[in-house]
């Protein structure tokens, strides 16, 4: 069972990054066009998921709302793991003042409820980020404020691994041999704990996914015309009882997608005993 659950989730990953990917050139539309003619169709097969009430493809939507939420999702883990690699080393190499100040103050941060603290830095980088692009702009202030969280037991763990390869005979001949740290945080331990920090990384991606939709159906993320499954569950929300397709699909895919996840994940967890 856990075989067939696994094969459903890597092909359901892999068929929809294809289509967020190359929909426009599939003959799916931007989901950008409008067309009043065509205003709250429910699904059918000309149109599969049905449209929304500017006569948008609701499919193509779901398509472009992917694309972004799975974007977020990867470079939220992306900086992450810049953030978090960079913090536990310094924490880990240093040890002595310099590790005791930099894990209390993490300690602070982690004590802070995460949705709090997110919220209360996108709404701090709306106003601050120079960007005029309405897009960038909000793709950057929630790429760095779910990171600006997430990052913290990255940071816990590189430190502990850190401090634990530090001390292996190898690192200590490259020291000998008068490597600089950054020659050797680089050279010789980084590659001995990338295995370990990718998954963990990874693993991030579907809790990304969610912190992305939570934001935007807050209107904290990304702004019209463009979409996200937040953004398309928001305005789904507001037609539930008339026009629940609005909401179903976005829904679904946004279920399916972290469901997914999830399953591979666990299976990368337990063959690699995490």
């Amino acid at each position: 069972m856990k075989k067939l659950l696994l094969i459903f989730a890597v092909s359901f990953l892999s068929v929809l990054t294809v289509l967020t990917i190359f929909y426009p050139w599939l003959g799916f539309g931007t989901g950008l066009e409008q067309n009043v003619d065509n205003i709250l169709l429910p699904a059918g097969k000309s149109h599969l998921f049905g449209t929304d009430t500017l006569g948008r493809e609701l499919l193509s939507r779901v398509l472009l709302g992917g694309r972004i939420s799975l974007l977020v999702g990867l470079l939220c883990s992306l900086l992450s793991f810049i953030f978090g690699f960079i913090y536990g080393a310094i924490a880990g190499w240093f040890e002595g003042v310099t590790d005791r100040v930099l894990m209390r103050f993490l300690d602070i941060l982690m004590a802070i409820p995460s949705f709090i603290l997110v919220s209360i830095l996108c709404m701090s980088l709306q106003v601050l980020l120079p960007f005029d692009d309405i897009f960038l702009k909000s793709l950057a202030t929630l790429c760095l404020g779910i990171s600006a969280t997430h990052w913290m037991s990255l940071a816990r763990v590189t430190r502990g691994m850190v401090l634990e390869i530090k001390r292996k005979p190898f690192v200590e001949a490259a020291m000998a041999l008068g490597g600089t740290r950054t020659h050797i945080l680089l050279r010789h331990v980084l590659p001995n704990m990338l295995g370990t920090l990718l998954i963990l990384v990874a693993l991030q991606i579907p809790t990304n996914i969610l912190y992305e939709s939570f934001m935007s159906f807050i209107g904290l993320g990304i702004h019209p015309p463009y979409t996200s499954w937040g953004i398309l569950v928001r305005e789904g929300w507001k037609t539930l009882s008339s026009f629940p397709h609005l909401i179903l699909y976005p829904s679904l895919i946004l279920f399916l997608t972290v469901w997914s996840f999830h399953i591979i994940l666990d299976a990368l967890k337990s063959k690699f005993r995490l």
